[in-house]
């Protein structure tokens, strides 16, 4: 309901739905296809090319990875020499909305990525009903948050856990992502009207999960093709559906709508299954006294938690992921990663990532075993040694090299946390994930992907805004995911 206070701003958010899947098929998307026309759309920019889980933070702070420090949901701390799950107490985020709530905007956010739970009474935000990014359930007014659990229940769709999938298993996913954008939208239409609200924001985080798992490089279907066929299609149908819902419960005339997307979908091209040995044998080369591997390089330590994950099939391992707390399932990727390391002669380490690689630097004085003085002449040379290690790398079966770029990312996020991202950030360059690299430098690598994922995100981010907002001159020279938060909140602003 609205609060009376004039302009109100409606955002949908389409988590990972991309722009150059989207446009050749608005006419399977009657209700997108009118915004895109009613409205001003901007393709924008995003630090999704070298971290693709930062866009969230970077939108809802409105500022650079290198000021928020948040690019991952699990992310290494220096100070305890472990990886860990990212909360308030440590890298807090607050979301441009909350000083506007205190101030007296009217809020409602439904499902915010990688926010975390407000602990006041400003505004109405529900987090972590349909995702467990950054913990369980909650809403910071404790009689909607149980009235939601009594009408809506939880989302019926379970963790994601990133392992290939059965025939069978694929199809019950595609039932709780239809089953779970319905439900989606009927919560998002009950809080439009039983909150009261200037700014309302809700993510329909289905269209990730579909662009993961389901995930076709075919071309635009035509008029005549069933949706059935296509499971990326009928979830992006579905949504529509629901976006029109949410359109008919406003009235336009004095609301701003605003769809976007953070990041695009596409073909899965990481490289990532390959990082961590990779970086391994860059490393045992790094401390040989002339640079070069043994002929025989030594079999490299292996954590038991990394050789489970290897070596338990795929069902048993999601069934065990899904059946532990969230806290048990960092612990296990934290041991997989770095459970084998001895920091008195680690010099650089893999972390975990959504599909980009990224390398840590063991430094002296940030890490508390830190083995690099930074800026020294051994901390230069290792950092040469990685970048010349993994620009070596060729994919066996067809020679073509594997990286694309290599990011210094304190050097192109400058900022006070900037200390809390990789050093190093790998973009690879189109093609399928390899199951064979040879460097000239570093031998020969094998492995497979084992993610069950054909797609993967892209840096392809825009926001078709419509209404009143669509004609202010800010909204036409947006150029990135941190204006289009600066533009949100400005203009949430002038409400109050």
């Amino acid at each position: 309901m609205p609060s009376g206070n004039g302009s109100r701003v409606l955002l949908i958010g389409l988590d990972s739905a991309d722009l150059d899947y989207i446009e050749p098929r608005l006419g399977f998307f009657p209700n997108l296809r009118r915004l895109f026309a009613e409205g001003v759309v901007r393709r924008l920019e995003s630090p999704g090319s070298v971290m693709s889980a930062c866009v969230w933070p970077t939108f809802f702070t409105a500022s650079h990875p290198g000021e928020h420090g948040q690019y991952f949901p699990i992310q290494w701390d220096p100070a305890r020499m472990e990886l860990r799950h990212v909360d308030s107490d440590w890298i807090d985020c607050e979301p441009f909305w909350r000083p506007l709530a205190r101030e007296g905007l009217a809020v409602t956010t439904l499902d915010v990525q990688m926010v975390f739970p407000n602990r006041t009474n400003s505004g109405v935000e529900v987090v972590n009903w349909g995702s467990n990014t950054l913990g369980g359930f909650h809403c910071n007014q404790p009689e909607i948050g149980r009235e939601i659990e009594r009408r809506f229940g939880s989302h019926v769709l379970d963790a994601d856990v990133p392992v290939e999938k059965s025939p069978k298993r694929f199809a019950s996913i595609r039932k709780s992502l239809l089953a779970g954008v319905r439900r989606r939208g009927e919560l998002s239409r009950w809080l439009l009207t039983n909150t009261t609200w200037d700014l309302f924001i809700t993510v329909f985080q289905e269209c990730h999960r579909a662009g993961h798992y389901f995930w076709k490089d075919d071309a635009a279907p035509t008029a005549g093709a069933s949706p059935n066929d296509d499971v990326m299609l009928e979830v992006h149908r579905a949504i529509d559906v629901e976006v029109g819902a949410l359109l008919e419960a406003v009235d336009l005339r004095d609301t701003s709508v605003i769809l976007f997307s953070l990041l695009g979908m596409g073909r899965n091209r990481t490289q990532m299954h390959l990082v961590p040995e990779i970086v391994k044998r860059i490393n045992a080369a790094f401390a040989a006294p002339d640079g070069a591997l043994p002929a025989e390089p030594p079999r490299p330590k292996r954590s038991l938690m990394a050789l489970l994950r290897d070596r338990l099939p795929a069902p048993l391992q999601e069934r065990v992921a899904m059946a532990v707390p969230a806290r048990v399932r960092d612990w296990v990727v934290g041991r997989a990663y770095a459970g084998a390391l001895d920091w008195r002669s680690t010099p650089g380490f893999a972390l975990p990532t959504g599909g980009e690689g990224y390398i840590r630097l063991n430094l002296a004085g940030r890490e508390a075993q830190g083995f690099l003085e930074r800026d020294s002449a051994l901390h230069r040379r290792y950092v040469d040694s990685v970048r010349d290690g993994f620009l070596s790398l060729r994919n066996a079966a067809t020679g073509e090299p594997l990286v694309e770029a290599i990011t210094d990312t304190a050097e192109r996020f400058p900022g006070p946390r900037s200390g809390n991202l990789p050093d190093l950030s790998i973009t690879w360059r189109p093609g399928r994930p390899a199951t064979a690299v040879h460097s000239d430098r570093l031998g020969t690598f094998r492995g497979r992907l084992k993610t069950g994922r054909d797609g993967n995100h892209r840096a392809v981010a825009f926001a078709a805004v419509a209404g009143p907002a669509g004609r202010s001159r800010q909204a036409q020279s947006m150029e990135s995911i941190v204006d289009l938060g600066a533009f949100v909140r400005d203009h949430a602003a002038g409400q109050r």
